[in-house]
């Protein structure tokens, strides 16, 4: 029999890990065997499907402890595990069937003897045979249990700021759990583990979906699509995909909240005698008014002109910051007079007060 996968080695951890090692080492191994940076390198998509697998049963408590207890068999769709020790507890004391011990450190999963059973009749003058046994374990409770939702998953992805705040439409090509085609998502054939799903009833496939960005979203912001996130098992609904937005920064523009910050440089009279000058906006360029002796670094606010929010509420404001610019050095000659003119009007100086 094929030695079972270590789902914990599979991530380079130990069978004690916390959710938060679990999760950190999944993203590092992803992004490093990640198909669409490994473009036709099977044995990377090979190793992301099986650190999928893995973190799909170790992120989640209840797979995890079926798994710790009994290995990849308690994973398979249908398993019962009070049953599952109450068989245990009846083959350890003799009736000829034993657990095997699994890699991850639970039991992973069961050899028979079927001599042992007499020609399918138990001991104790039951007449129940094997194939009633298993169907008890693997059929019955899987008929009354409820069938099980799949995982919600997330997918990240990155989008300039302009067109987080504006919003649009991007097509992303993602690879998500579907319900394995060779066993229609049971995880078994017959009474064996699918071979093509490994047992889980899932398989990884490529998907391209188009996906709505809409506007005002921020850096670590999600984006729901129904119905696109890991599949149900016999029949359960699929859980949800959610992207994860980062959101690449802007050369000249700064973000805190809804609220923007856009450079604006002013020449030297503008600042001085003040001046109505134009500046762009995410509706369009607007009229702006200096106000005299305004300083570099000095804001001013346009209001309404900010971020919109997502959800509908108010936008918030765009802050000009003036950034004061002095002439090209090559004209100090030309406007030395003027600029002898303008030292005198400073009156004292500037940084005076300039301590730390």
């Amino acid at each position: 029999m094929a030695q079972e996968r270590d789902l914990y080695a599979i991530l380079g951890l130990s069978k004690g890990a916390s959710a938060d090692e679990v999760r950190k080492a999944y993203r590092k191994l992803a992004r490093k065997f990640h198909p669409d940076l490994n473009p036709g390198d099977k044995q990377a998509e090979e190793r992301f499907k099986d650190l999928s697998l893995a973190n799909d049963v170790l992120s989640d408590e209840k797979k995890r402890a079926l798994y710790d207890e009994f290995g990849m068999e308690g994973l398979q769709a249908g398993f019962d595990p009070s049953r599952a020790r109450e068989y245990k507890r009846w083959a350890e004391s003799g009736h000829g069937f034993s657990f095997r011990r699994g890699a991850g450190g639970g039991d992973a999963g069961f050899e028979f003897d079927f001599g042992q059973f007499g020609g399918g009749r138990r001991r104790g003058g039951d007449d129940r045979g094997f194939a009633d046994i298993l169907n008890e374990m693997f059929g019955g409770a899987a008929e009354e249990a409820p069938s099980p939702n799949g995982q919600d998953i997330e997918y990240p992805i990155e989008v300039d700021l302009l067109d987080a705040l504006r919003g649009t439409r991007t097509s992303v090509t993602v690879r998500r759990p579907t319900p394995c085609e060779t066993c229609k998502g049971t995880g078994r054939v017959g009474r064996r583990a699918c071979t093509t799903c490994g047992g889980t009833g899932t398989v990884e496939t490529r998907e391209r979906l188009s996906v709505k960005i809409p506007a005002g979203v921020g850096d670590g912001s999600r984006v729901r699509v129904a119905g696109k996130g890991g599949a149900g098992r016999n029949g359960g609904k699929p859980g949800d995909l959610y992207f994860v937005v980062r959101v690449r920064p802007h050369p000249l523009i700064q973000r805190n909240g809804k609220d923007l910050t856009i450079e604006v440089p002013i020449t030297v009279p503008e600042a001085v005698r003040g001046a109505t000058i134009q500046v762009p906006t995410l509706q369009g360029r607007v009229q702006l008014k200096v106000p005299p002796g305004s300083q570099s670094g000095q804001r001013l606010r346009l209001r309404g002109k900010g971020a919109p929010d997502p959800k509908g509420g108010e936008p918030g404001d765009l802050y000009a910051r003036l950034m004061v610019q002095v002439p090209p050095g090559d004209s100090a000659g030309r406007l030395a007079d003027a600029l002898s003119e303008l030292e005198r009007a400073y009156g004292e100086d500037p940084r005076a007060r300039l301590s730390l």
